[in-house]
């Protein structure tokens, strides 16, 4: 029978069974967080920070996103309206207008720069920009006037760098592509600056040819004395309106108000009252205009002037906007020294730091192989030069000789494969990198442009003692020339695209002076020596390719040259919407033609007893 413990022993039982209870809790916590018990508290989770204060939207900036997200007008480039759309995206304040109406500083600022771009070759015309009427406050007329002027900006920055026309699009002898800038740049930056004008005026090329050639514009068009910061912009109507009478009530009467400079009517602004007849009939009586005081659709185009007229073709103002046009789409920097061979006038300049520092004669292509129109760098200048024949030439020139003839011959040949022309010519054929005998390959059957002719150096290699070489697509270059009477004519276009120099000594000793600081007689020595050697510059140097017809001296006269391939009429045309003539397929490309047509063709351009002069020469 157990007795019931004395009142110590069931205390010392207590407390060991409290530190029993203690030790694996403890233990647990060493190991592992211990659960919570059911009837604990968990601690309620840390406040969630506060949302970020939504910028407030003017209901204005609301309307001006849903303008700028409609369907596009009819001329809009797409990247500029989508470039607008993203721009106000992201803002939330109008840049041109105000919503009690009225434009900004800001956008007036812009608006007047854009209405003197026929002071820069461009077409106001073309950039319709918005029009308000006094006062106006609704939210749709401000949101479109606002997306307007957006897209009148973006299309302007477009023009002033050269986005007008696409070169390449015009004739597959320019190879140019102007340097425009992103339209999101362009809205950043206007929004950016309280004088968008300024920036947009600085987007025109700075090259000193383009800045007097402006001048000659200005000048021509009886302009010069004009200020550059013309006051505001012209009041214009909008184009499309009714014939607006005595005592009729339109919103255009208010414009039409501003246009002739009447003070505000005190009363309804956009009643056609007697002051504002009598305005208009003055109008019409300066303007050879029936003088009925209404306003009619020939009023109201004669009312939107003044705008310079678009230039006839062939004259000296076209000539010139021309030319500015095709100074757009050259580099922006075209290097601190360079080379400049001018197409059309048969010039060559070296220029160092804006200075010409020699200019010589050139030889360029003819009409029907054309030296096409691009920028390079140049890095090797080639002494003693071999000669690879190019497509063009092999297809034009040799393949008749080459190819069996059923008429008995060409100028006595005879029948049959003739490879005389290769022999007088001194040029070696391979395939695939493997000479071949030239009189037994059937030339009617295989693709001579498959094949490669070489001319080795010597003292009738049609590149003479020195090659300039600026790598590119083109296959184009600088050379010299056993052919120096072609110099002293005063339309040089003989080559087959490249182009020939007048003196290529001198020009070798000027780029490898600057490049590596050779002497004259060390250039000398080298051409001298020749052996196909190649010297590789130390430092690239820009050549640019370009046709200008006009060109304005140091002393400010206007230069014209000859459009020898026809290339102003093409610009011209395509700046007044008209479609272009076809041009010729280049030669590589065509298929070959049939040997007969290609003799006879031959036979009767051929002008000289000896009918191998001149056949070569690239």
């Amino acid at each position: 029978m157990l007795r019931p413990l004395s009142l110590a022993a069931r205390t010392s039982l207590a407390a060991v069974l409290a530190l029993a209870t203690v030790a694996p809790a403890r233990a647990q916590t060493a190991a592992e967080p211990a659960q919570p018990q059911a009837d604990a508290v968990t601690p309620p989770p840390p406040a969630a920070a506060p949302p970020a204060p939504v910028a407030e939207i003017e209901p204005l900036v609301a309307q001006v996103r849903q303008a700028a997200a409609a369907p596009a007008r009819s001329g809009v480039v797409a990247a500029d309206r989508a470039a607008v759309a993203e721009f106000y995206a992201g803002r939330t304040a109008a840049i041109w207008v105000t919503a009690d109406g009225g434009f900004t500083p800001r956008a007036r600022h812009a608006m007047a720069e854009i209405a003197k771009a026929d002071d820069w070759g461009l077409e106001a015309r073309a950039f319709e920009l918005p029009r308000l009427a006094p006062g106006e406050t609704s939210l749709p007329a401000l949101a479109d006037a606002e997306v307007k002027l957006s897209l009148a900006v973006l299309k302007y920055a477009r023009h002033a760098r050269g986005g007008r026309l696409d070169p390449a699009q015009l004739s597959r002898n320019f190879d140019q592509k102007p340097t425009l800038r992103e339209p999101k740049v362009v809205m950043d930056a206007v929004a950016a600056t309280e004088t968008p004008g300024t920036y947009l005026r600085d987007l025109h090329p700075k090259h000193v040819q383009f800045e007097r050639l402006r001048h000659a514009l200005l000048k021509a068009r009886g302009s010069a004395g004009r200020t550059e910061e013309r006051a505001e912009a012209v009041v214009r109507l909008p184009a499309d309106g009714p014939t607006l009478k005595l005592g009729m009530s339109h919103p255009h009467v208010a414009l039409l108000r501003q246009r002739l400079k009447l003070a505000a009517r005190s009363g309804d602004a956009e009643v056609f009252d007697r002051e504002l007849q009598e305005a208009v009939r003055a109008f019409q009586e300066r303007n050879n205009i029936q003088p009925t005081g209404a306003l009619t659709g020939r009023t109201r185009a004669a009312l939107n002037g003044p705008e310079a007229p678009k230039p006839a073709f062939g004259s000296e103002v076209q000539r010139i906007i021309v030319n500015m046009e095709r100074w757009r789409w050259m580099p922006e920097d075209l290097g601190t020294f360079y080379v400049w061979d001018n197409v059309p006038e048969f010039q060559s300049r070296v220029v160092k730091r804006g200075q010409t520092i020699h200019q010589m004669r050139i030889v360029v292509g003819k009409p029907d192989t054309q030296t096409t129109l691009f920028s390079a760098n140049m890095r090797y200048i080639v002494f003693g030069p071999e000669w690879g024949v190019p497509d063009s030439i092999k297809v034009k020139e040799i393949l008749p000789y080459l190819r069996p003839n059923a008429d008995g011959g060409f100028f006595g040949f005879g029948g049959g494969t003739d490879t005389r022309v290769l022999q007088r010519h001194n040029l070696r054929v391979s395939y695939n990198g493997k000479p071949v005998d030239a009189s037994q390959v059937d030339w009617q059957q295989v693709d001579i442009r498959r094949f490669t002719f070489i001319q080795p150096a010597g003292p009738g290699n049609v590149l003479g003692g020195i090659k300039f070489r600026f790598p590119n697509k083109h296959d184009i270059y600088m050379h010299d020339t056993p052919q120096r009477d072609l110099f002293d004519k005063a339309v040089r276009a003989y080559s087959h695209g490249c182009i020939r120099v007048q003196n290529p000594g001198r020009l070798a000793e000027i780029l490898l002076e600057e490049d590596k600081g050779w002497s004259a007689a060390h250039v000398r020595d080298l051409l001298a020596r020749g052996g196909n050697n190649e010297i590789t510059l130390t430092r690239q140097i820009p050549v640019h390719i370009t046709y200008f017809t006009a060109m304005v001296d140091d002393d400010g006269r206007l230069q014209s040259f000859g459009d020898i391939y026809g290339h102003d009429n093409r610009v011209a045309m395509a700046m007044a919407g008209r479609p272009l003539p076809l041009e010729a397929p280049s030669v590589a490309s065509a298929p070959l033609r049939d040997s007969k047509e290609a003799r006879r063709a031959k036979a009767t351009k051929q002008t000289s007893n000896d009918f191998f002069s001149g056949l070569f020469g690239n």
